[in-house]
Protein backbone atom coordinates (compact mmCIF):
# COMPACT_ATOMS: atom_id res chain seq x y z
CA UNK A 1 0.00 0.00 0.00
CA UNK A 2 2.61 2.40 1.12
CA UNK A 3 4.60 1.99 -1.97
CA UNK A 4 2.25 2.04 -5.00
CA UNK A 5 1.06 5.18 -2.93
CA UNK A 6 4.79 6.90 -3.44
CA UNK A 7 5.41 5.74 -7.11
CA UNK A 8 2.40 6.56 -8.84
CA UNK A 9 3.06 9.58 -11.57
CA UNK A 10 1.96 13.20 -10.61
CA UNK A 11 0.29 15.56 -13.13
CA UNK A 12 2.60 18.77 -13.12
CA UNK A 13 0.37 22.32 -12.82
CA UNK A 14 -1.67 24.13 -10.22
CA UNK A 15 -2.91 26.37 -12.26
CA UNK A 16 -6.80 26.49 -10.72
CA UNK A 17 -5.28 26.68 -7.32
CA UNK A 18 -4.50 30.56 -6.95
CA UNK A 19 -7.07 32.06 -5.22
CA UNK A 20 -7.61 29.60 -2.88
CA UNK A 21 -4.25 29.88 -1.89
CA UNK A 22 -3.85 33.27 -2.13
CA UNK A 23 -6.65 33.63 0.45
CA UNK A 24 -5.27 30.94 2.84
CA UNK A 25 -1.48 31.62 2.51
CA UNK A 26 -0.77 34.78 1.50
CA UNK A 27 1.93 36.42 3.52
CA UNK A 28 1.78 35.10 6.54
CA UNK A 29 2.81 36.58 10.28
CA UNK A 30 4.47 34.44 12.80
CA UNK A 31 1.72 33.97 14.58
CA UNK A 32 -0.09 32.23 11.42
CA UNK A 33 2.30 29.02 12.87
CA UNK A 34 -0.27 28.97 15.78
CA UNK A 35 -2.84 27.84 13.32
CA UNK A 36 -4.20 24.74 14.27
CA UNK A 37 -2.75 21.76 12.52
CA UNK A 38 -6.49 19.96 11.47
CA UNK A 39 -7.59 23.32 10.19
CA UNK A 40 -4.40 24.37 7.96
CA UNK A 41 -4.68 20.39 6.83
CA UNK A 42 -8.11 20.53 5.44
CA UNK A 43 -6.86 23.97 3.84
CA UNK A 44 -4.05 21.34 2.16
CA UNK A 45 -6.93 18.97 1.08
CA UNK A 46 -8.91 21.93 -0.79
CA UNK A 47 -5.89 22.34 -2.56
CA UNK A 48 -4.94 19.16 -3.70
CA UNK A 49 -8.53 18.44 -4.63
CA UNK A 50 -7.79 20.89 -7.67
CA UNK A 51 -5.00 19.60 -9.29
CA UNK A 52 -5.86 17.00 -11.35
CA UNK A 53 -8.11 19.19 -12.99
CA UNK A 54 -5.63 22.14 -13.31
CA UNK A 55 -3.03 19.61 -14.69
CA UNK A 56 -5.20 19.49 -17.87
CA UNK A 57 -5.40 23.21 -18.24
CA UNK A 58 -1.85 24.03 -18.17
CA UNK A 59 -0.96 20.70 -20.05
CA UNK A 60 -3.24 22.43 -23.39
CA UNK A 61 -2.05 25.89 -22.62
CA UNK A 62 1.48 24.34 -22.87
CA UNK A 63 1.00 22.44 -26.27
CA UNK A 64 -0.44 24.85 -27.72
CA UNK A 65 2.18 27.08 -27.47
CA UNK A 66 4.52 24.70 -28.95
CA UNK A 67 2.43 24.25 -32.02
CA UNK A 68 4.38 25.27 -35.45
CA UNK A 69 3.13 28.35 -36.33
CA UNK A 70 1.39 28.94 -33.00
CA UNK A 71 2.26 31.84 -31.10
CA UNK A 72 2.32 31.47 -27.57
CA UNK A 73 -1.06 32.21 -25.86
CA UNK A 74 -0.99 35.23 -23.11
CA UNK A 75 -1.83 33.94 -19.62
CA UNK A 76 -5.30 33.98 -19.70
CA UNK A 77 -7.11 36.19 -16.62
CA UNK A 78 -9.41 33.81 -14.35
CA UNK A 79 -11.32 34.18 -11.95
CA UNK A 80 -12.40 31.86 -8.70
CA UNK A 81 -15.00 32.04 -5.77
CA UNK A 82 -14.84 35.45 -3.51
CA UNK A 83 -11.94 36.78 -5.64
CA UNK A 84 -11.25 39.33 -8.78
CA UNK A 85 -9.55 37.97 -11.61
CA UNK A 86 -5.79 36.33 -11.55
CA UNK A 87 -3.69 36.87 -14.30
CA UNK A 88 -0.94 34.07 -14.39
CA UNK A 89 2.05 35.56 -15.23
CA UNK A 90 4.16 32.23 -15.56
CA UNK A 91 3.04 28.53 -15.72
CA UNK A 92 5.63 25.94 -15.98
CA UNK A 93 3.53 22.79 -15.69
CA UNK A 94 6.59 20.16 -15.83
CA UNK A 95 9.93 20.20 -13.82
CA UNK A 96 11.91 18.28 -11.09
CA UNK A 97 13.10 18.74 -7.80
CA UNK A 98 14.42 17.16 -4.86
CA UNK A 99 13.66 17.71 -0.94
CA UNK A 100 15.83 17.05 1.77
CA UNK A 101 14.76 16.44 5.25
CA UNK A 102 16.81 16.70 8.79
CA UNK A 103 16.09 14.45 10.77
CA UNK A 104 14.35 12.64 8.14
CA UNK A 105 10.52 12.19 8.07
CA UNK A 106 8.43 9.38 9.15
CA UNK A 107 4.34 8.91 9.58
CA UNK A 108 4.12 10.60 12.40
CA UNK A 109 4.80 14.60 12.12
CA UNK A 110 7.85 16.04 14.20
CA UNK A 111 10.46 19.24 13.39
CA UNK A 112 12.13 19.08 10.67
CA UNK A 113 14.43 21.05 8.44
CA UNK A 114 13.73 21.06 5.07
CA UNK A 115 15.47 22.56 1.86
CA UNK A 116 14.50 21.71 -1.85
CA UNK A 117 15.78 22.42 -5.39
CA UNK A 118 15.09 21.87 -8.62
CA UNK A 119 14.36 23.05 -12.16
CA UNK A 120 11.55 23.48 -14.15
CA UNK A 121 9.95 24.13 -18.08
CA UNK A 122 9.36 24.96 -20.35
CA UNK A 123 7.20 27.90 -19.43
CA UNK A 124 4.56 30.13 -20.72
CA UNK A 125 4.89 33.70 -19.79
CA UNK A 126 3.33 37.22 -20.34
CA UNK A 127 7.43 38.08 -20.58
CA UNK A 128 8.38 36.43 -23.56
CA UNK A 129 11.96 36.27 -22.54
CA UNK A 130 11.36 33.83 -19.65
CA UNK A 131 11.08 30.28 -21.12
CA UNK A 132 12.45 28.26 -18.49
CA UNK A 133 13.03 28.11 -14.36
CA UNK A 134 16.99 27.63 -14.61
CA UNK A 135 17.13 26.79 -10.66
CA UNK A 136 14.93 27.14 -7.81
CA UNK A 137 16.16 26.31 -4.07
CA UNK A 138 14.62 27.02 -0.60
CA UNK A 139 14.59 26.20 3.07
CA UNK A 140 12.78 26.17 6.51
CA UNK A 141 11.39 24.61 9.30
CA UNK A 142 8.35 23.21 10.52
CA UNK A 143 6.23 19.88 11.52
CA UNK A 144 6.59 17.40 8.84
CA UNK A 145 5.68 13.56 8.28
CA UNK A 146 5.93 11.66 5.11
CA UNK A 147 1.71 12.09 4.65
CA UNK A 148 1.05 15.44 5.72
CA UNK A 149 2.76 18.80 7.64
CA UNK A 150 3.62 22.07 7.43
CA UNK A 151 6.31 24.32 7.62
CA UNK A 152 7.34 27.85 6.39
CA UNK A 153 10.11 28.62 3.90
CA UNK A 154 12.08 31.22 2.13
CA UNK A 155 13.29 30.49 -1.39
CA UNK A 156 14.93 31.67 -4.79
CA UNK A 157 13.77 31.11 -8.43
CA UNK A 158 16.42 31.64 -11.02
CA UNK A 159 14.96 32.44 -14.63
CA UNK A 160 16.45 31.58 -17.71
CA UNK A 161 16.99 35.37 -18.48
CA UNK A 162 19.49 35.77 -15.19
CA UNK A 163 16.81 37.51 -13.37
CA UNK A 164 15.48 36.33 -9.70
CA UNK A 165 13.04 35.97 -7.72
CA UNK A 166 12.98 35.87 -4.09
CA UNK A 167 9.91 34.14 -2.52
CA UNK A 168 8.48 33.58 1.29
CA UNK A 169 6.57 30.34 1.27
CA UNK A 170 3.91 28.67 3.57
CA UNK A 171 3.34 25.34 2.71
CA UNK A 172 1.67 22.11 3.38
CA UNK A 173 2.45 18.08 2.89
CA UNK A 174 -1.08 16.45 2.54
CA UNK A 175 -2.41 13.51 -0.19
CA UNK A 176 -3.59 14.31 -3.55
CA UNK A 177 -6.96 12.18 -4.33
CA UNK A 178 -5.29 9.98 -6.46
CA UNK A 179 -2.79 9.34 -3.75
CA UNK A 180 0.42 11.35 -4.28
CA UNK A 181 1.87 12.55 -1.45
CA UNK A 182 2.83 16.53 -2.33
CA UNK A 183 3.99 20.06 -0.89
CA UNK A 184 1.90 23.04 -1.98
CA UNK A 185 4.05 25.69 -1.30
CA UNK A 186 2.62 29.22 -1.77
CA UNK A 187 3.59 32.67 -0.66
CA UNK A 188 4.34 36.40 -2.00
CA UNK A 189 7.46 37.09 -3.98
CA UNK A 190 8.80 39.38 -2.21
CA UNK A 191 11.44 40.75 -4.32
CA UNK A 192 13.30 40.80 -7.72
CA UNK A 193 11.30 39.49 -10.81
CA UNK A 194 7.83 39.69 -10.63
CA UNK A 195 7.91 41.58 -6.92
CA UNK A 196 3.94 41.42 -5.53
CA UNK A 197 2.83 38.79 -7.39
CA UNK A 198 2.43 34.93 -5.49
CA UNK A 199 4.32 31.97 -6.65
CA UNK A 200 2.58 28.09 -6.51
CA UNK A 201 5.02 25.67 -6.23
CA UNK A 202 3.36 22.17 -5.67
CA UNK A 203 6.75 19.43 -5.22
CA UNK A 204 5.34 15.59 -5.63
CA UNK A 205 7.28 13.40 -2.88
CA UNK A 206 8.31 10.51 -4.53
CA UNK A 207 11.50 8.25 -2.02
CA UNK A 208 13.66 5.63 -3.44
CA UNK A 209 12.70 3.56 -0.60
CA UNK A 210 9.04 4.62 0.73
CA UNK A 211 9.04 1.66 3.87
CA UNK A 212 11.43 4.09 5.09
CA UNK A 213 8.70 5.97 6.72
CA UNK A 214 8.24 3.39 8.84
CA UNK A 215 11.72 2.98 10.50
CA UNK A 216 13.31 5.36 12.96
CA UNK A 217 16.29 6.99 10.55
CA UNK A 218 12.88 7.76 8.60
CA UNK A 219 13.29 9.28 4.73
CA UNK A 220 16.62 11.63 4.32
CA UNK A 221 15.10 12.66 0.70
CA UNK A 222 12.76 12.49 -2.35
CA UNK A 223 12.93 13.33 -5.45
CA UNK A 224 9.50 13.92 -7.75
CA UNK A 225 8.06 16.09 -10.20
CA UNK A 226 7.62 19.68 -10.21
CA UNK A 227 4.88 22.79 -11.39
CA UNK A 228 5.21 26.00 -10.71
CA UNK A 229 2.68 29.27 -11.61
CA UNK A 230 3.37 33.02 -11.00
CA UNK A 231 -0.04 34.73 -10.41
CA UNK A 232 -1.30 37.85 -9.49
Amino acid sequence: MQTSLFMSGVAGATQKTGGILMSLYSPLPSANRSRPAARRRSAASAVLRTLTAASLAASALLMASASPGTAAPSAPARTTAGSAALTVDVSCPVGTGTVTYAPGITLNPKPTNISFTGSAGPCTSTDPAITTVSGYSGSGQGDLGCTTGDFDATGTILWNTGAVSNAAFSSVVGLRPDGIPVIVATGPITSGKFAGSTVELVIALLPANPLGCFNAQGITQTHGSVSLTVLH
